[in-house]
């Protein structure tokens, strides 16, 4: 699922104010959280619940054409076993769409 604010992420300025509130939302396994984090290249990120039964994520890919070096895209992926990632995830979805007005295109 693809997310975005109404306006477009290229006229969206505020992409800094979302990585950290995703970051604060999703906590890493090294900070006591369930989340891995990879970061495969410079311009994407990578939120992973690694479970067995299935893979909910969260991926942004970044604009490197942009002078605020924004947000290009922001995927999510739901394996709706009922755990603890897809609940988080889908609560994270919910925040963004009220705090950032980001929803599914």
């Amino acid at each position: 699922m693809q997310l975005s604010p109404k306006t477009g992420w290229k006229d969206f300025h505020k992409a800094d104010d979302v990585l950290e509130f995703i970051s604060s939302f999703l906590r890493l396994v090294e900070n006591g959280g369930i989340w891995e984090y990879y970061n495969f290249t410079e311009n994407s990120s990578l939120w992973c619940s690694n479970e067995i039964q299935g893979t909910n994520q969260l991926q942004v890919v970044f604009d490197s054409d942009s002078q605020y070096s924004g947000i290009k895209s922001l995927f999510f992926e739901f394996t709706n076993n009922g755990g603890i990632h897809f609940k988080q995830l889908f609560k994270l979805k919910k925040q963004l769409r009220k705090q950032f007005d980001i929803r599914a295109a």
